[in-house]
Parts: C-alpha cells; structure tokens; sequence
C-alpha cells in the first residue's frame, strides 16, 4: 500500500516561503534566472545529511536578537522566534548575522515596514529568511528556514517537459502528457536516482534523500488544453529519520522533528526500526517496547548521544499509531540542564505545598474532633453492648425512670441543653444537645417484669461509661 502523507505545518509554512519567493522573482527578475552563485567550490554535490548540513548552518544555534522568544524549538533547518523591535531591525540584524558567517544575499530581497523577505546562499544550501509583524505592538516574527542544497532545477523531469520558471526555491515545467501518465513518470525517475518516497497528500509526492525533502506537485495546467503542470521545491529536515515499506497517513514534521504514521503490524515495526537504525549507528535501551505514560515505546541512542523514540501512540480506525520523535543531544542536554536548575525551586515548592496540606488536614482533623463524655451509670446495671457512640445496658424491674433521671441531671450539670423529653412509667425518650453541634439521645422501655433495656446513643460525640 502506498504511504499517504498530509500538508503539516511545516510543509505549508514551505510553500508559503515558495510563494513569497516567487512573487519576489516573477516581479522583479527574470523567469528563468537560477541565481549563478549559489554555488562555490566547497558546496556539497549530494544531497546533504544532517551533519553536513549543520557544519554549514546549524540554526538551533544561530544568534537571536535581544530579547527573543523562540515560539518553536529551534532546528538545524529551521529557526521561528518572536523579537521586540520593527521589521526592518529585524531584518538587518539577521542579514548581518548570516553575511559574517559568509553567506551572500541572493537578488530579489523585499523589505518593506509591513514585511521583510530575502534568500542567501552558501556552499550550494540557500537560506529563507521573513519578518512580519507580530500581533502585539512593537514586535514581530522572524522564521529562518534552511531550503537545503538540492536546487529544484537540477531535479529530474520527464522527457519533453519545457520549463515555465526555474529559481533557487522552486522550478516549475508544463508537459503535454497527462497527470497519471506524469506522475508515474516523475516518481520513477526519482526513485531511480536514490529518492526514497516519503508520502504523498493530494497532487504532491514527497521525496527524501539524505536530509533533503523533496516536494513534487503534478496537477492540470490551467486552459492549457489537457496539459500538465509540474512543480518541484525542497527543504532541510533537521533529522533524518526513516520510514518503514507500506505503512499509511506518513506525516512528517519539523518542530520539533517527528515521523507518524499507522500500521497493522507492531512487531513489523519495531523489526525495521531495530535494523535499520542499528545499521546506521544506533542502538535501542531496551530489549522490548515497554510502557510509558500508558504507551508502548522504545528508545534509542546513537554515539552522538541523540535520541529516536518510537511510540504506539494509539488507535484509529483499526489501525495502530506511531511516531517516531528526534531529539538532539543539545536539546535533551538543555532539558537537563532545566530540570537540574529548577530542581531546587520545585522541591520547595512540593515541601511547601506538604506543610500547607498537613496544616490544614491537622486543623480540619482538630474542628471535626468531637469531646468525649463520659456517662456514669447506675451500680447495678449491666452493659449489654457498647460502641464510640452507643451504650446499651440493663438496670432492674421498675428502675429505669430513675436511671434516666440520673442521666439527665449528668447531661444538665455538663452544660448540655435538654430539647426533647418524654417520660412516661413504661418508656420515654429524652434528646439533649451542645453548643458546636454534639447531641445525645436516651431511650428506654420498662415492662415492668423484665429487665429494664435503656441506650444512649451520641452524635459527633464519643461516649465512655463508667460506674
């Protein structure tokens, strides 16, 4: 089954800088005009790979204007920050910055106080640069995106294809064949020069190639008789992480770097992943996928001290759910180094949170403490049962009125409030109450031939006999 992939972020912020890019050159240059110098002695002449690549232009380390905010974590292919200041000081900080690292700004820049955009070259890699405003007053966005070193125009294309526009981010070319027949066409001459497939969403094919991603679009010319337009462009990813044969809905995203996609088969899975990788250097953590967070997942760890994480993120349709998710060794060093720092903050911040809670549970545990009373009962009765809060017990043939008399005066005297009494020769109840929520109940019955049965029974109030 084909691998399917959709427009993420990260591709559509692409082609978004496309269009912007060809707005610049159509207006301004000739159409088909590839800038000459984006190339110099040193350039790489394969795609590059992630290494290659951040050995020209690592931009998870590039400089920041003061008081910049990244709004994603930076990449070695993509940089997106929020910075007070206007578009145009932005702009210029950031040309500054890559001219002193030797690269030369390709003609076409646009620099207006509504936007800013510019591509440079270096080593056969050219560099996207954009400002725009951001919503809050006095600051904008700022995105640099490494496009990588493969020029769309140097990409294969079916016989007969005329070129339309060939630039440094894009080349586009009109065929008299048909969509299918170019589409076939396009994918095979890819694959035969090294391209892996890496999904497809709608009229585009995404290739990959080392760390450059190829984004191939076939669709109908416009009024153009039954034509065919194709489109390609490219892009740095900032890892390189493979994807398995016949898997669906591929999606691959840059920020941070992150593979998806869905299966049948998990042992499948952790299979390709296990060799693959371990051919390339890199070794698993563990022996199985174990879980964590409730996901199953597997580790692993190349010498570079980087980390893949693959895990079954779920289930859709039937179908089993992964990612794939990179992390440098930069990136997991940094988050130590966070954690390590905010340790002490939150450690007290947990005791805090300890004392406060054990405070208020002594305080709850001393407002709902209830007073303990002690009734004394008459010298010849026998307790029949007893509990925290009920008395039962037994006094002589005709005596329990006076027992009862006894226990009220017992209560009076301790400053509890009588609300309820009825005693009669035979039985009676008799209900007594406290400030603060304590209350007592009496009951008896005396038939006048049987032992006498009386209870006191307490609410929010502990009773202890004594004689």
């Amino acid at each position: 089954m084909d691998n399917v992939i959709h427009l993420s972020p990260r591709n559509v912020i692409a082609k978004v800088f496309v269009a912007c890019a060809l707005g610049c050159l159509f207006g301004c240059g000739p159409k088909n005009g590839a800038t000459e110098n984006t190339t110099s002695g040193d350039a790489i002449k394969t795609p590059a790979t992630v290494e290659q690549a951040a050995q020209i232009l690592d931009l998870s380390t590039f400089p920041l204007m003061d008081g910049a905010k990244p709004l994603e974590s930076p990449q070695v292919a993509n940089l997106f920050y929020l910075a007070p200041g206007d578009v145009k000081k932005a702009f210029e900080f950031n040309q500054k910055a890559l001219l002193a690292q030797g690269w030369k700004e390709l003609p076409n820049s646009s620099v207006t106080d509504q936007s800013a955009s510019a591509m440079f070259s270096r080593s056969g890699f050219v560099v996207f640069v954009t400002v725009t405003p951001h919503g809050e007053p006095g600051s904008v966005q700022v995105r640099l995106l490494n496009q990588g070193n493969v020029k769309p125009g140097k990409l294969p294309v079916p016989p007969n294809a005329k070129p339309v526009y060939v630039g440094d981010s894009t080349a586009m070319y009109e065929t008299q064949a048909a969509v299918p027949a170019t589409v076939d066409a396009c994918r095979n001459l890819f694959v035969a020069q090294g391209w892996v497939p890496y999904g497809d969403a709608g009229d585009s094919a995404m290739f990959k190639q080392n760390a450059n991603l190829v984004t191939a679009t076939v669709s109908s010319a416009p009024a153009q008789g039954g034509k065919s337009m194709i489109q390609y462009s490219n892009q740095l990813i900032s890892a390189d992480i493979p994807a398995p044969p016949n898997v669906e809905d591929l999606r691959y995203v840059d920020e941070p770097p992150e593979l998806t996609f869905a299966t049948t088969n998990q042992d499948a899975i952790v299979d390709f992943y296990r060799k693959t990788l371990a051919a390339a250097g890199w070794k698993s953590t563990m022996d199985k996928m174990v879980d964590v967070d409730e996901k199953p997942t597997m580790i692993f760890r190349n010498p570079g001290k980087d980390m893949l994480t693959l895990a079954a993120t779920g289930v859709l349709q039937g179908k089993l759910l992964f990612s794939v998710r990179f992390q440098s060794a930069a990136e997991i060093a940094e988050r130590d180094r966070k954690i390590k720092e905010a340790a002490p903050k939150l450690r007290a911040a947990a005791e805090a949170k300890a004392a406060q809670e054990a405070k208020e549970a002594a305080e709850l545990a001393e407002k709902n403490k209830v007073p303990k009373v002690v009734v004394t009962l008459p010298v010849d009765t026998k307790i029949v049962k007893q509990t925290n809060d009920s008395i039962k017990f037994t006094v002589g043939k005709g005596k329990a009125k006076a027992a009862v008399e006894s226990l009220r005066k017992q209560f009076r005297d301790a400053g509890w409030k009588e609300d309820v009494a009825s005693v009669t020769g035979m039985s009676g109840v008799v209900s007594v109450s406290k400030e603060g929520g304590p209350s007592a109940t009496i009951t008896y019955t005396d038939t006048g031939f049987l032992p006498t049965e009386l209870s006191v029974s307490a609410f929010r109030a502990e009773l202890e006999a004594a004689k």
